[in-house]
């Protein structure tokens, strides 16, 4: 059942649980759902209403120290269903070199879990998503070469638009008699600590100053990766420096994977490219392709996660750009522009071809005129330096120091994009890749320029990591909190390195173990 804050005005409220989610987003409402259905009495706090709004979205202001971090506003969304709101959708799970090759680099980044751990939960999330059953293998390149390419192909797995936003596909789980009790506009801005350091209860905000405090034996902190370190740096201020400031790990080591365009690609017939390439449908999901730098290469070369793909620009706005807004639009649970429906019948004759494309082809049909471009996408290495702290001169709504953040682009993580991207021009042009087009690549000068301005891919990481003890890590193999053993943490945040996939599929992974734990308690 959904509640609002919002409508109790002034009014203050006690409720008690066997389990606190704090954020109603993607982890958060898959954890919720599942450990109701396990017979748990859930409530669940949501910091925004039910679609995302101006008036929540100011809570996302952070304070940026070194070089401006986007994904701080335009990665996250406050409201039920959160960033799974506007996700893209892709999914893949880490391969095993994905945590063992961070610290064979000499990174500071242990993943004390082993993969298995996990991918256990795959099936789960699959199901879930009524994705397609079949390998993430893509397509075989190498033309016979011996050896192991230094890139490989993947098609990751992509939900239809109507099934990304988990709200949405929770709902029905939501609003059942045993569901969870979910609470709107409920921003948490205080904790108490018991003497044996395990959280009491939790205290909320709603906009009109009503207060909820819930008390619970198990708390999930689940607010995304910024808001949940946020989050954990004011529970050790509230209660002196308690818990985590010994330690010195809580906010440290934040990363993200940054994207560049690095290549232009000229496809020799833009058919065959669009039956390789372009986004096919299986079973009601999507694939897409991808190449990601192999394990091989990684250890050769020294270098990060990473994974490159194909992307197109259009010339004038087109049929594509309004059927994909209108899809956006419902994935937001939101009336389509007018514009965009009217978009449609003055594209008619593309319209039907896209049509035809999708039904014969099963394939989405690029755009007229394209431009293709080769994108790349990377780990950056976490660093100590940086990190997430608080704010000492600004203060949200409620009165609490925001987010700040000290974050840049280093170095190396230039030398490793240059890296990156003449190693992927040199498979392209020795291997059956090759076939579908040319690859320009763009000079050195560009890449670096595109390297300092690299766009964060809001996938943030790294800043309450596990560990194998409290002075490694600020959670433990099974996603508790070191320091508040009664508070687990499912974010990306626990992540110590960003991998050569997407996260998301990860995410909720780690979610499902952790609802598997607290289920069978």
């Amino acid at each position: 059942m959904i509640f609002d804050l919002a409508e109790l005005g002034t009014q203050g409220r006690a409720l008690s649980c066997d389990v606190l989610v704090i954020g109603g987003g993607t982890a958060g409402l898959i954890v919720a759902t599942r450990l109701a259905k396990a017979g748990k009495n859930v409530v669940v706090l949501e910091s925004g209403g039910p679609q995302e709004s101006a008036a929540t979205e100011e809570l996302n202001e952070v304070v940026h120290s070194g070089m401006t971090y986007p994904g701080a506003a335009a990665g996250r969304v406050r409201c039920l269903g959160g960033t799974s709101t506007k996700w893209g959708g892709a999914m893949l799970p880490f391969e095993a070199a994905d945590l063992a090759i961070p610290q064979e680099l000499g990174w500071d980044a242990q993943w004390p879990i082993s993969l298995r751990s996990l991918t256990k939960f795959q099936d789960d999330v699959e199901s879930l998503f009524n994705l397609p059953r079949s390998s993430y293998a893509g397509p075989d390149f190498s033309g016979g070469r011996e050896g192991v390419p230094d890139f490989v192909t993947k098609l990751a797995k992509w939900p239809p638009f109507k099934m990304r936003n988990v709200a949405t596909l929770l709902r029905a789980q939501v609003d059942a008699a045993n569901g969870p009790a979910i609470w709107l506009n409920a921003t948490v801005t205080r904790f108490t600590l018991g003497d044996d350091k395990r959280l009491r209860n939790v205290v909320a905000c709603g906009p009109g100053g009503a207060e909820l405090t819930v008390s619970a034996p198990e708390i999930v902190l689940a607010a995304g990766a910024l808001e949940s370190t946020r989050l954990l740096l004011l529970l050790d201020r509230q209660h002196d420096g308690r818990l985590f400031g010994a330690d010195d790990v809580l906010g440290r080591y934040f990363s993200d994977h940054l994207a560049l365009y690095f290549a232009e690609i000229r496809p020799r017939d833009l058919q065959a490219f669009n039956r390789i390439v372009g986004f096919g449908f299986e079973d009601g999901g999507m694939r897409n392709l991808r190449f990601e730098a192999s394990p091989a290469a990684r250890r050769r070369h020294r270098l990060p996660g990473a994974y490159a793909q194909i992307t197109f620009d259009t010339q004038a706005p087109s049929g594509f750009d309004a059927l994909k807004s209108i899809y956006r639009s419902l994935q937001r649970r939101r009336r389509p522009a007018l514009a965009d429906l009217a978009s449609l019948g003055l594209n008619a004759p593309w319209f039907s071809r896209a049509a035809w494309w999708r039904f014969v082809e099963k394939r989405v049909l690029f755009p007229p005129d394209p431009v293709f471009r080769a994108q790349l996408v990377f780990e950056q290495e976490p660093l100590p330096a940086h990190r997430i702290t608080l704010s000492a001169t600004r203060r949200d709504r409620f009165g609490l120091p925001l987010a700040e953040l000290h974050w840049s682009v280093s170095r190396r993580d230039i030398d490793n994009a240059q890296a990156l991207a003449d190693l992927f021009g040199d498979y392209w042009r020795t291997s059956r890749a090759s076939e579908l087009g040319d690859i320009r690549p763009f000079s050195p000068e560009t890449i670096r320029a595109s390297t300092m301005d690299a766009e964060a891919f809001y996938h943030p990481g790294g800043s309450a990591r596990l560990g194998s003890s409290a002075a490694k890590g600020v959670v433990d193999p099974q996603f508790r909190v070191y320091r508040a053993p009664n508070l687990s943490l499912v974010s990306t945040a626990a992540f110590p390195s960003g991998g050569s996939a997407n996260p998301t599929m990860m995410l909720m992974m780690a979610g499902l173990s952790v609802a598997e734990r607290l289920a069978a308690a």
